[in-house]
């Protein structure tokens, strides 16, 4: 039977005003929990990403990309279940390695699941600031969250699905709205990066 696996996941360098409590099924590969955290963060998923856990990499390498010594596991056909991870356990998801994002990923939790709750995962159960802001970095980000502190004014953001500039605010974080999209966000991150590997 398959547990539900509860990470507490903290934006790196922004750890008190960005992070996400996200459950997931122990069956899901390694690469569903990154876009699951892609999507929790309003990612766009335009870049690569990798989940290291007691120093093995775990990525989706494109044709001869890896670059690194260590060859990468691919996070694909690799299940959460088979890291076996224990309550406390850490790992870390690097995304977009040019604007150096970084996540801490805690496991919080492992509970069994009960029987035919597995559409329901996964699942954003709590979580404070908005998300990321693609193609910056996570220092202008805390730029710009120290500034509306400060002058209490919101930068205008381009929108990832229109031309239009609006209004951001790092704060702004609803759970709800969050879960509505969420399992397709997911599914269309999976997709992005599934159907090229």
């Amino acid at each position: 039977m398959a547990d539900v696996y509860k990470f507490k996941v903290r934006l790196c360098e922004l750890e008190s005003i960005m992070w996400r409590d996200i459950e997931i099924t122990s069956v899901s590969s390694v690469a569903k929990l990154g876009y699951a955290i892609l999507a929790a963060f309003e990612s766009t998923a335009s870049h690569m990403f990798n989940i290291k856990f007691k120093g093995k990499r775990y990525e989706i390498v494109f044709e001869d990309d890896d670059f690194d010594d260590e060859p990468a596991i691919d996070p694909i056909k690799t299940k959460l279940s088979a890291l076996k991870l224990n309550s406390g356990d850490k790992l870390s998801m690097e995304y977009d390695y040019g604007a150096g994002w970084e996540f801490e990923i805690e496991l919080l939790s492992v509970t069994e699941m009960k029987r035919g709750a597995g559409t329901h995962y996964p699942y954003v159960t709590d979580g404070k600031g908005k998300g990321i802001i693609e193609d910056t970095s996570p220092y202008e980000l805390a730029e710009i969250a120290e500034k509306t502190d400060q002058d209490g004014i919101l930068p205008r953001i381009a929108d990832m699905y229109s031309s239009k500039e609006d209004e951001w605010d790092y704060r702004d974080f609803n759970l709800e709205y969050c879960n509505v999209f969420f399992k397709d966000n997911v599914w269309r991150i999976r997709c992005a990066y599934e159907e090229f590997e």
